[in-house]
């Protein structure tokens, strides 16, 4: 249940006792807490209210970030966003979504789906200066985290070598959700020396000859894509290499029967698009075929084989944190995610902090592999 202070905060902001109550039945908001501080999630959306919006009181309302539109087809989808005016190119960088603000004089760290994330909650201060919040108390660092010690993805962009890095890529108003211009924003990265995602320029339909190269070269590295965006940040469209389709299928059949169809076909698609935009044939299309279909196989094979060997399908995570208490509270926020995650590893390091091992078990494949392994018949 939803206390009647949050459901007055609700009534404020302009949401009908009729909706209040229909998100409650649906479990469509949620109060939570953290270290003291009682907040209310939006697990579905109503209105300008996004899911992922965090309420904490009637004036600190964070917005759920939005869904960024994709293109799979550059040059048509450059020409429809931003015609012939320009545009910012930024790296998308491979990690999980935050949003970082001061709340009660705390500074802390949300997640995509409303969640205040203890790990990042205790890292973030690591590359926020908190001389920020003190200047600014109205705004929102939004940004990436990424590394390959993440509590939520197993890998990092390749020049993140150990540990996790905050990568800034927008600045929001509290309240409205509004967006600095892209140049407020390296300004303030700079003055306050926040890290921020790599800028490649501003670019515009002319140069796509340019843009193509980019892609092709961020692919090559092993990088996810790029982010354009127009300079007062109303127009935003994402693409994605090559490289990173490939990479989310091999991710992913690992634990294939644990993710939706749509997961697997989503990226095919989009691969089939730059095929056929770039116009590849004889070799290249055939070196992108066979990166594909060991990338769906291979990971689903070496699970089945696993099972076989009685073996749970799972996935090791690792994270520094500077205090053990830290590790113990992910564990219950990864309760609250319905995840079956376990601590099997803590070790002291030398800079004084600790870096923790967990594993997180996919039962619902295992059973499934299991149980096909087994002879189960079924109709498809």
């Amino acid at each position: 249940m939803v206390s009647s202070k949050f459901k007055e905060i609700l009534l404020k902001l302009g949401v009908s006792q009729e909706r209040i109550e229909t998100l409650e039945m649906k479990g469509g908001i949620v109060e939570d807490e953290f270290d003291g501080i009682r907040y209310l999630r939006f697990k579905d959306s109503a209105g300008k209210l996004r899911r992922g919006t965090v309420i904490f009181n009637e004036r600190e309302v964070i917005l759920g970030f939005p869904h960024i539109k994709r293109v799979v087809n550059l040059e048509e989808g450059i020409r429809r966003a931003f015609k012939n005016r320009e545009f910012y190119v930024e790296e998308k960088v491979d990690g999980y979504n935050v949003r970082v603000a001061k709340v009660n004089d705390k500074i802390v760290a949300i997640t995509r789906g409303g969640f205040i994330c203890p790990f990042t909650t205790e890292r973030i201060a690591d590359f926020v200066p908190e001389e920020f919040f003190k200047d600014n108390p109205n705004l929102i660092l939004v940004g990436e985290m990424a590394g390959p010690e993440s509590p939520y993805l197993v890998e990092g962009p390749p020049y993140v070598k150990e540990d996790i890095m905050f990568f800034l890529f927008d600045v929001q108003e509290k309240g409205t959700g509004k967006s600095l211009p892209v140049e407020e924003r390296l300004k303030i990265a700079e003055e306050y020396g926040i890290p921020h995602v790599e800028v490649f320029g501003k670019f515009t339909r002319n140069d796509l000859g340019e843009l193509y190269e980019l892609i092709e070269r961020l692919s090559r590295e092993g990088r996810e894509g790029i982010v354009m965006k127009s300079p007062d940040m109303k127009r935003i469209v994402k693409y994605v290499t090559p490289f990173a389709n490939i990479n989310d299928i091999r991710i992913g059949a690992r634990v294939f029967y644990e993710l939706p169809p749509g997961y697997f076909t989503s990226r095919i698609s989009r691969l089939a698009f730059y095929i056929a935009e770039k116009r590849l044939k004889g070799e290249s299309l055939r070196k992108l075929a066979e990166d594909l279909g060991m990338a769906l196989l291979q990971p689903l094979v070496e699970s089945i084989l696993d099972v076989e060997q009685g073996e749970d399908i799972a996935e090791v995570f690792k994270i520094r944190v500077k205090k053990i208490e830290t590790a113990y509270k992910m564990v219950t926020h990864f309760e609250k995610l319905g995840l079956n995650i376990e601590i099997v590893d803590i070790e002291e390091l030398s800079n004084g902090m600790w870096r923790v091992t967990f594993k997180r078990v996919y039962s619902d494949a295992t059973s499934e592999i299991r149980e096909l392994i087994g002879g189960k018949a079924f109709v498809d």
